[in-house]
């Protein structure tokens, strides 16, 4: 509880400065303008792109979960919803951790099996990223910060990956290491640790398994060309005269402040990564801030909502899915 309270303090610090630093100098006329002419019926087409988006992520899944368990799309769908509802409502980042719990419940399969597929999407996402900023920087004339992030998720990610693939492919050999690190510890720990162990390793057959390497990909498109079809719709209810690109660059930006601790719901670093994107086109920061403030309602209360509404449905409590174990 208390590494809790302190992620979530200095999530509300981190916010409170990107939010500071989003708000600062704007013409605040130039805001109240923006919202008096936003076209509001192009939100209904980003939103409905965002959830579809959400739902192949969902669809995604089923092929990573494979290795475990044939589960049913309905069920990892409601578990993807509540997973974003609890990234949106409570603090450290615990939605990751509850949709293992909760599709481990509904589908009676090792939450440490379902987390570890869940870690191995977001490595997949991040690869897509990588490809998303590659292309931004080809086309346009993206700041040096850019670069140096894409060098250190390249690095970090290659990394995870190949130690996921050595996981699965040497297991005797890293359980023999994790034993021996674990022998100081009660035997009790041991077991639990252990029994942690193998079912995590065993939810990383889909890193080795060749056959699902097309439908995952096709699917990472597809929930990537959602998300960037979602800012599009919202760039054209603001009637910004901007290229496609820039709704891709402001996905990859928002991406990457995603990644930034911050309060629930990405607070503040939203509003600073959208301003970032739409500074390099020159549009105006009060009209920026506006954008940022739609654009993060469409991405906040659908699948919020969709999300309590799953709760609700299965008779949960989210005091009792955050706290278990994974």
């Amino acid at each position: 509880m208390r590494a809790i309270k302190r992620k979530l303090l200095l999530g509300v610090a981190t916010s409170a400065l990107f939010l500071f630093l989003a708000t600062r100098g704007i013409d605040w006329r130039a805001f109240q303008s923006a919202f008096a002419d936003t076209r509001y019926e192009f939100l209904v087409p980003g939103i409905a792109c965002t959830m579809l988006g959400h739902f192949c992520r969902s669809i995604r899944w089923k092929f990573m979960m494979s290795p475990i368990k044939k589960c049913r799309v309905a069920p990892l769908w409601s578990a993807t919803a509540i997973a974003f509802m609890v990234n949106n409502l409570l603090p450290a980042r615990l939605g990751e951790f509850v949709r293992a719990i909760a599709i481990g419940r509904t589908e009676n399969v090792s939450k440490s099996a379902a987390f570890a597929t869940i870690v191995y999407e977001r490595v997949v996402d991040v690869f897509v990223l990588i490809v998303l900023i590659w292309y931004c920087i080809v086309r346009i004339n993206a700041p040096s910060w850019l670069l140096r992030s894409t060098e250190i998720l390249i690095v970090f990610n290659a990394a995870l990956f190949v130690l996921l693939f050595v996981m699965v492919r040497s297991r005797e050999r890293f359980r023999g290491l994790l034993n021996r690190a674990l022998r100081p510890l009660p035997v009790r720990v041991q077991q639990r640790v252990r029994g942690s162990s193998d079912a995590f390793i065993g939810g990383l057959g889909v890193v080795t398994e060749a056959r699902a390497a097309l439908p995952i990909t096709l699917l990472s498109v597809a929930v990537w060309g959602f998300a960037v079809l979602g800012v599009y719709f919202c760039v054209l209810a603001f009637d910004l005269p901007l290229p496609f690109l820039a709704s891709v660059f402001l996905i990859v930006l928002v991406s990457l402040g995603s990644m930034i601790p911050s309060a629930p719901a990405f607070l503040g670093t939203m509003q600073y990564a959208c301003a970032l994107g739409l500074g390099v086109y020159g549009v105006d920061r009060g009209q920026a801030l506006a954008f940022s403030t739609v654009y993060h309602a469409t991405q906040f209360f659908p699948i919020t909502l969709t999300g309590l509404y799953y709760v609700w449905r299965s008779h949960w409590r989210l005091s009792e899915l955050s706290q278990s174990d994974v």
